[in-house]
């Protein structure tokens, strides 16, 4: 075949042109291998020798592909007070690479950088130079693409003796570097567009005695995604308390799945960090305190040696919202925290402004409290500084379930069904930190299912549910049971002791107020407490003897309450109330009954630092026995420290026969007849009382049985009915009581019953 002239030329010049290219490629490698490494050796001005095996450039896409390196230290350099690391990299090419630019201007011009199979190990300093050195290696740096393939990084101690840090399998592409003169000295040194991380696995020491893992890490300009996250303990429980450690608290948290969405970070134009999350969503967190000790002298001395008080997040935050999944935290213990649901909308942090948090919300929290277990804080004059503000706008806890345990941390004392909780406008500063309450708050709101309360040997009590909201609280159809019969009650007793049969439809607490007061002692107030439809059945074994010690007299028990108590108005509508009284001689309990019972009580306080008070008043008004009307007024100032008192009242129209429920079980006697009125009027103190007592009675007759409660005592009756006054021929018979001393080993309510015996005394015999 015959080929045209100028195909020829063609042919011969393409021809030329790849020999002249093979040359000039085979040329510039050997060149760029006998003149770079003296250029290196030349410009390198760090503290490091540079050393690879094979190193090849290709004319045609101007690539460079270094193979085999080690960086070592080198000889006599002192690195102590700097970064000291040394390792191996297995192979790093560039391509487009401006190798003029590079060597006459010592700018970095490049298509895309690869370092594949990394090893570094870096020792941390011994000692931090303060000094800043500039590198004259490159002036400035434009590349395309920076990948890091199949990386270990590991970070040691100064010696070399102990694992600090390690990075296994890291990935890692950055496009669009660009480092200049405008860029050096800015805390991250370079710009960048874009950037890719993969990590398999994350070791960190996190101090003397708690290490840090990780399973995979992935990260993006947006996205962060972490698996297997976990805190473990180095050391064993024995070695924490018996080795001075930097924290008092040794952990255990594990996390399983991390992920963060529409991430930004960076430094602004003030050169300030910042940080900006759209969302992140946790799978779940168990959360362990395993170990508490008190603070070690290291650690006070260190806690005092820190002058200035740091914010909680010392850089700006924005978080659109977090999600937390069926976590768990336990508290040595104290509070055990299960399948909680967290969902957190909108965090801003501002520096030396405020933490605002626009909604927190704890779903379907299982609660348990273990009280016995927590350890007093006897440093108690230490107060805590934050310099911070942190509010949060609306605080919800939805669905949960609250157990608090008795002292042996296995029986249940307080059960609480479906408890909601809303709190508004918490605020917590430097004031509040240092009260009980440490935060402040506005509008509580406050609901439960069924609660439960086991008060020990003695009573259940049950109520369907609370509500509190704003000021005002609602407890619905609470029920106080025993636990045991009467009998097993009064066979457990030593001394004589009231047992209780309550129910009430509902109680309203108004105006209700409660905290801390400047000594710091709790106070609870109410501008008035309503209990509804009460049915309370009280019953006493009257042959078990009263305990010696004195029972001291409402006034008093009021006075010396620890508690900041107020009670602007209780009252007791349309209840009933039941006396039961037995005794060794009784054929069944003796009754005495309040029906319709209706009580209201102003000016109800505790002494607590108080000197002066006004009177506290009752007033009654009841059926009693099921028969006639009873009003009854009594009053006392909670401040005398004789308990000095009045109680006056009236009954009308009362047939006789009404006390017999009373009478003929427990005294084996009968009453017939009409007290058409009685009237009392006692004042008295905490060792005696008189005052004057009045009746008008018809037709009055006692009848006396024998033990068979059938047989009449006919010579009694006959004999104590002719000494009996029956008749006060319409008129009202009044006396002044001889004084009656108290019983200090009884009620009040004896104390007056007494009183009412010794008028009934004087005015019938």
């Amino acid at each position: 075949m015959k080929v045209n002239k100028p195909f020829k030329i063609i042919g011969i010049v393409l021809m030329s042109l790849l020999g002249l290219g093979l040359i000039g490629n085979f040329g510039i490698n050997y060149l760029i291998k006998i003149k770079l490494p003296k250029i290196i050796e030349e410009k390198n001005d760090s503290a490091y020798d540079f050393v690879y095996e094979d190193l090849s450039f290709s004319i045609f896409d101007n690539s460079l592909s270094v193979e085999n390196i080690k960086v070592t230290p080198k000889k006599n350099a002192n690195i102590r007070k700097d970064i000291d690391f040394y390792g191996k990299v297995g192979k790093i090419s560039v391509t487009g690479v401006n190798f003029i630019e590079l060597i006459k201007h010592k700018n970095l011009k490049a298509f895309t950088i690869y370092v594949d199979d990394a090893d570094i190990t870096v020792l941390k300093p011994a000692q931090r130079d303060t000094l800043k050195t500039e590198s004259t290696l490159a002036s400035s740096v434009d590349i395309d693409k920076i990948a890091v393939r199949r990386a270990n990084l590991k970070i040691m101690t100064s010696g070399g003796d102990t694992l600090l840090n390690q990075l296994h399998n890291m990935n890692v592409e950055v496009d669009g570097v660009h480092m200049g003169k405008y860029t050096q000295k800015k805390d991250i040194p370079f710009t960048y567009e874009n950037y890719h991380f993969k990590i398999d696995s994350v070791y960190s020491k996190m101090n003397d005695f708690q290490y840090i893992k990780s399973g995979a890490i992935a990260i993006d300009k947006e996205n962060f995604d972490m698996n297997n996250f976990r805190i473990y303990p180095a050391i064993t429980s024995s070695q924490f308390k018996n080795t001075e450690t930097e924290s008092n608290t040794r952990l255990n948290l594990q996390v399983p799945l991390v992920n963060l969405k529409k991430t930004d970070w960076g430094y602004d134009q003030n050169n300030d960090f910042y940080l900006s999350i759209g969302q992140i969503n946790i799978d779940s967190i168990n959360f362990n305190i395993l170990d508490q000790k008190k603070q070690t002298v290291f650690q006070q001395a260190k806690k005092d040696a820190e002058k200035v008080i740091q914010p909680l997040i010392p850089f700006r935050v924005d978080v659109e919202e977090i999600n937390i999944k069926r976590s768990s935290f336990n508290s040595l213990n104290v509070l055990d925290v299960n399948n909680v649901n967290i969902n957190i909308k909108k965090i801003s942090n501002r520096v030396e402004e405020r933490l605002y948090i626009e909604e927190f919300n704890l779903i379907n929290p299982q609660l348990i409290h273990f009280p016995n277990k927590a350890k007093k804080d006897h440093n108690t004059s230490q107060k805590s500084q934050l310099n911070d503000l942190i509010v949060i706008n609306k605080l919800n806890v939805k669905d949960a379930r609250y157990i608090l345990k008795d002292k042996t941390g296995t029986k249940n004392t307080l059960t609480v069904n479906d408890f909601n909780l809303s709190l508004f406008d918490i605020k917590i500063d430097d004031e509040t930190v240092k009260q009980k309450i440490p935060f402040t708050y506005q509008n509580p709101y406050l609901s439960t299912g069924k609660v439960h309360f086991d008060s020990g040997k003695n009573y259940n009590i049950y109520t369907n549910g609370i509500t509190i909201k704003d000021h005002n609280a609602v407890i619905k159809n609470i029920q106080m049971k025993p636990k045991v019969s009467r009998r097993a009650h009064a066979n457990a007793l030593k001394y004589g002791e009231d047992l209780y049969n309550i129910t009430s439809g509902k109680i309203e607490l108004n105006g209700l107020s409660y905290g801390f007061d400047n000594t710091e002692t709790f106070f609870l107030k109410f501008k008035n407490v309503i209990l509804n439809q009460v049915d309370a059945n009280i019953y006493r074994d009257a042959s078990i003897p009263n305990n010696p010690k004195e029972n001291t007299l409402y006034s008093k028990k009021l006075r010396q309450l620890d508690i900041g108590l107020e009670i602007g108005v209780l009252k007791i509508v349309n209840s009933k109330i039941v006396y039961e009284e037995d005794s060794q001689t009784s054929t069944a309990p003796g009754k005495i009954s309040f029906a319709n019972f209706n009580l209201t009580a102003k000016n109800i306080y505790s002494g607590h630092n108080k000197t002066s008070g006004p009177k506290t008043i009752i007033d009654v008004h009841t059926v009693f026995m099921n028969k006639s009307n009873l009003k009854a007024n009594w009053s006392f100032n909670i401040l005398n420290k004789y308990d000095v008192f009045n109680i006056n009242g009236e009954i009308q129209h009362f047939p006789a026969e009404g006390m017999n429920p009373f009478l003929k079980p427990y005294l084996n006697a009968t009453a017939k007849g009409t007290i058409e009125k009685m009237q009392f009027n006692f004042t008295g103190n905490n060792d005696s009382a008189t005052g004057l007592y009045g009746m008008q009675f018809d037709d009055l007759k006692m009848t006396l049985y024998k033990k068979d409660g059938v047989s009449e005592r006919k010579f009694l009756n006959k004999l104590g009915n002719w000494f009996i006054r029956n008749d006060t021929k319409g008129d009202v018979m009044a006396v002044e009581i001889k004084p009656v001393n108290r019983r200090k080993d009884s009620s009040f309510f004896n104390y007056l019953w007494l009183c009412v015996m010794q008028g009934l005394k004087q005015t019938v015999l």
